[in-house]
């Protein structure tokens, strides 16, 4: 009696599970009737189910001889009314000499942990040869010996092996010959931040010959000052007059400054300011050369 009732229930469930389970149609189809050795063609795997089914599609794993593939299609799910359409379509090719060829494909339709696979409809496709009859035992081959263009390609991985080799020569060469990138850098950084502070320095002259004015002068002034406290490292904006002779103890420069300070704050003619702006301009050169030679000894502070 209790192999019965084991018996009733499990049929009960199987009955269930079977009913359960909506039969599947999929639809395969080639895209012509027709295809060349080796040639590309589409093949579409379609199919329709109620939408709160799960399906799945063959992968690029599946076998599809005598068919080979290229690559597989992937198309959105289209949903009217409680059905849901889904299709791929795969690009294969041939080599196989048969006449007619055929191929078959799965859907899986997934219910919990169980899935069922429903095969479509047996699709075929002629293959077109460009030769009559059998194959010779002894075929004799056409040789094409001339030249085709190819197209280049980048090969980045060797790009990048080389550029590595050459940026660790260039570190062992700096490292072993006292530093020559690195002064060749900073000399050619420092050069031009000079000529920068030329031409303004030019600029603020032409300005002068202009007007000489209080601004005018200040302008000159204020970059002259900006620039030597960059290539000296000393606060020369924040100094005075008497300040800069001690840093810089030329008794010239002193006389100028005060001179020119005279003349911003007292309102003392300058004898000739011309002389002094182009004194003030040659300290700034003597600093340069000073942090050029500074350099080439390998002091980059």
């Amino acid at each position: 009696m209790v192999k019965l009732l084991i018996f009733v229930f499990a049929f009960i469930n199987l009955w269930s599970t079977a009913f359960a389970q909506t039969e599947l149609r999929p639809v395969l189809k080639f895209e012509k009737d027709s295809v060349k050795i080796g040639e590309p063609i589409r093949v579409s795997l379609s199919v329709a189910y109620p939408s709160e089914e799960q399906i799945l599609f063959p992968d690029t794993n599946y076998s599809l001889l005598p068919f080979e593939l290229i690559k597989k299609e992937f198309f959105t799910t289209k949903s009217t009314k409680g059905i849901s359409l889904d299709s791929v379509v795969y690009v294969v090719s041939t080599f196989s000499l048969d006449s007619i060829q055929t191929l078959k494909m799965p859907v899986y339709q997934f219910i919990g942990e169980d899935s069922t696979g429903w095969f479509s409809n047996e699709a075929s496709i002629k293959v077109l040869q460009k030769f009559k009859g059998r194959l010779p035992e002894k075929p004799v081959f056409e040789y094409d010996n001339t030249n085709h263009p190819v197209a280049l390609r980048i090969n980045y991985p060797y790009i990048l092996i080389g550029m590595a080799v050459i940026i660790l020569l260039l570190f062992l060469f700096n490292f072993f010959f006292d530093r020559p990138i690195q002064k060749f850098i900073f000399l050619f950084l420092e050069r031009r931040r000079h000529n920068s502070y030329l031409k303004l320095y030019d600029k603020n002259i032409k300005n002068l010959e202009k007007e000489l004015s209080i601004e005018n002068v200040e302008a000159l002034l204020v970059n002259w000052r900006k620039y030597i406290q960059r290539v000296d490292g000393q606060p020369y904006t924040t100094f005075t007059s008497m300040e800069i002779f001690k840093v810089l103890p030329d008794k010239n420069l002193r006389d100028i400054l005060q001179e020119i300070d005279r003349w911003i704050y007292g309102g003392i003619d300058m004898k000739d300011w011309r002389s002094n702006m182009e004194y003030v301009k040659q300290v700034s050169i003597q600093l340069y050369l000073k942090k050029r030679e500074s350099i080439k000894d390998g002091k980059f502070e």
